[in-house]
């Protein structure tokens, strides 16, 4: 492949393609102050184009009918987009990237944490134009866990504009955890509950978003967010010419625990048998969840 095939398979411009020779130095202080704060922090430039083209044949493969399961969202409607889960389980160049890539590494350090786990991966793929905003939700609902050491990293193949950007609401980690949003329901109302119970209804941010301290940037392919999962967040539409295909990396350190959801409905993405080797309380240990950091000694071998 020459250099000019692999600028355009990354979806990047020569100009834009100076890579970050220590991108774990862009996680500063003040990044984890941020990060701490707000829950959520955008980092320029802290992957190395090689990721991407990665990412990118990840994602092609995907497409290509690999066997991964597609999910539709706003199926059959002008807002459809595509999302897929646990791809790091079936694509190899996601393993690759999840593994070998810095991204762990940054995790890692604006969690304060070596020890790493994968909680999971997630493309969103929104093609075509005219794709619908993702509903405002939290996370965390959705997820059996407790605990403050997780971070997910949202990486965007696709320049977007701040509005196209997932958007988020700042510092509200530290406040109510609400329930997610019902998927089969989100049309007639993005705050009906998921669960129904034991957790308090979403409010309607898209209809007061002056109530909220909203953040979204303009990001070039390359940039990271880094966000906690119990920050509301939203991601915003397409154009009619316009395409955005992420990952979402879901990573975690010691602190996180298995946590118990109501009973009404299965956690997210869905995890037979975990609940039976699992106390509430117990640490984050199961096959379901990979070890990421330090890497493990029979995956350090291959490269002996």
């Amino acid at each position: 492949m020459s250099e000019e095939e692999r600028i355009r398979a990354s979806n990047l411009k020569p100009s834009e393609r100076t890579p970050n020779p220590n991108p774990l130095r862009s996680i500063t202080d003040s990044v984890i102050s941020e990060f701490n704060e707000d829950g959520v922090v955008m980092v320029k430039n802290v992957l190395h184009p090689e990721w991407l083209l990665l990412l990118e044949l990840g994602l092609q493969r995907v497409l290509n009918n690999s066997s991964q399961e597609m999910h539709l969202f706003f199926k059959g409607q002008e807002g459809e987009f595509i999302e897929t889960i646990r791809n790091f389980e079936v694509i190899p160049e996601i393993r690759r990237l999840i593994y070998d890539s810095p991204i762990a590494d940054l995790i890692g350090k604006l969690i304060g944490s070596e020890n790493l786990w994968l909680y999971s991966d997630e493309f969103f793929i929104k093609q075509g134009g005219n794709s619908a905003r993702t509903p405002w939700h939290q996370d965390t609902p959705f997820w059996p866990i407790s605990g403050t050491q997780i971070a997910s990293a949202w990486i965007s193949l696709d320049h977007l504009t701040s509005d196209e950007c997932l958007e988020y609401v700042a510092g509200s980690q530290h406040g109510t955890i609400y329930d997610g949003f019902n998927p089969a329901k989100v049309n007639e109302d993005p705050t009906l509950p998921h669960y129904g119970k034991e957790f308090p209804p979403l409010p309607d941010i898209e209809k007061n978003r002056e109530a909220f301290d909203i953040r979204s940037w303009e990001i070039t392919p390359g940039d990271v967010i880094f966000a906690h999962p119990s920050v509301l967040h939203g991601g915003g539409p397409t154009g009619p010419s316009s395409q955005r295909r992420a990952i979402t990396i879901r990573i975690y350190g010691d602190d996180i625990r298995y946590a118990s959801r109501p009973e009404t409905k299965p956690t997210v993405p869905l995890t037979p048998g975990l609940s039976l080797s699992l106390t509430p309380g117990d640490p984050l240990r199961s096959p379901w969840y990979p070890r990421i950091r330090p890497i493990p000694s029979h995956l350090e071998a291959e490269w002996s």
